[in-house]
């Protein structure tokens, strides 16, 4: 029975029985005390801060059945040892936990694993899958940045959080794939959200990622003309990207109307001092950067290309301002806005690599105006 069910239930009853006051106030209270003690919770976080009383592994362990295959691969994944203890290399844990539908839904788009006992033979991805599912420290939702969390998991890989209004509420969504439906599930050694999705470790480096994005192919064909990716030597960077649509604007509807429009004549497109691969290597910064890590005020970061590329964050992020400008806005009062910088486009940012993220940006960028 739900208690407040059952208490409500309970008041409409001793309303009808003639009694005085007080002793019918004193067997309400009898009444709760019984129905809190007897009934079952209906929730996975237990009530009345029980959950507080147990660890991580704790909670598995008595809540098998319902988490039997998320259970049975941090059996498999050597995980269940370290989440019944407190961490020793920081301040707990935090788990995000999917349901068995959630990975029953992973395996079913998953060529490689024809069902879950396929998947529990593959150890070695096993111990990562369950260790990207867990953070390094416990941290509560209401701590999440929009965007990247600081805190890694425990194969060293960061997760990113992004916020979207449901109705009246709030849904946060990891890796802009899984939803947390049951957040803030407090134990003594940290916190479990349960998810209903499965997180996937992220291998893909960022150039192969833009290679397969259909939208972003103009950009994709210049940095493989351009030959970037046998120059790129770093371990982690930032990829800015344009849309074709953006590309469209400016009457350039393929690589070849880029290169018509950019390219210095007579110069190899690999050569570093052609202008084609100058304005690709533009848009790859040294560095992760997933848009919560950029610096607030104005800042250079270093790029492919050789140039620095400012970034000013206040209230708005606006990177590369002042070489081109964009529009001027002129108010009915007369003021005027000189729009003279690109904007980031919120849903397409911080795309998960292995390199680092990828981020949309809404117009054109190079360190000079294009002719």
């Amino acid at each position: 029975m739900n208690i407040l069910k059952g208490v409500r239930y309970w008041s409409r009853r001793l309303l009808v029985i003639q009694m005085p006051l007080k002793i019918r106030f004193l067997v309400l209270w009898i009444i709760l005390l019984a129905v809190i003690t007897s009934c079952e919770s209906d929730s996975d976080s237990l009530t009345w801060g029980d959950d507080k009383s147990q660890t991580i592994s704790q909670f598995l362990v008595k809540n098998k059945n319902k988490y039997s295959k998320s259970y049975r691969l941090l059996v498999e994944g050597k995980m269940l040892n370290t989440l019944y203890a407190y961490n020793p290399n920081g301040d707990n844990y935090t788990l995000f936990l999917p349901t068995d539908e959630a990975i029953d839904h992973f395996i079913k788009q998953n060529q490689k694993y024809e069902n879950f006992e396929v998947l529990l033979k593959d150890t070695s991805f096993v111990k990562r899958l369950t260790r990207y599912h867990t953070l390094n420290r416990k941290l509560h939702t209401a701590d999440f940045p929009d965007g990247a969390l600081i805190d890694r998991t425990l194969t060293d890989d960061r997760l990113v959080a992004s916020f979207f209004a449901v109705a009246d509420s709030q849904l946060i969504k990891m890796n802009n794939l899984a939803p947390i439906i049951k957040p803030n599930m407090e134990m003594t050694n940290g916190y479990i959200h349960v998810i209903s999705e499965v997180l996937q470790p992220v291998d893909i480096l960022g150039y192969e990622w833009l290679q397969q994005q259909n939208e972003y192919s103009i950009l994709a064909k210049a940095m493989e003309l351009s030959g970037i990716k046998k120059k790129l030597t770093w371990s982690k960077y930032t990829l800015f990207a344009e849309p074709d649509s953006v590309y469209h604007r400016y009457g350039i509807n393929n690589v070849q109307d880029l290169i018509n429009r950019i390219a210095t004549p007579g110069i190899s497109l690999t050569n570093t001092t052609n202008r084609f691969y100058q304005f690709a290597a533009y848009h790859i910064l040294s560095g992760e950067y997933y848009m919560n890590d950029l610096n607030w005020g104005t800042q250079k970061y270093n790029t492919l290309s050789g140039t620095q590329l400012t970034i000013t964050v206040g209230l708005d992020v606006k990177i590369n301002r002042g070489v081109v400008t964009y529009k001027v806005i002129i108010s009915k009062s007369g003021e005027i806005t000189v729009i003279d910088y690109i904007h980031p486009i919120a849903e397409g940012c911080n795309n998960l690599t292995g390199t680092g993220p990828v981020h949309s940006i809404s117009d054109l960028m190079y360190y000079e105006e294009l002719r």
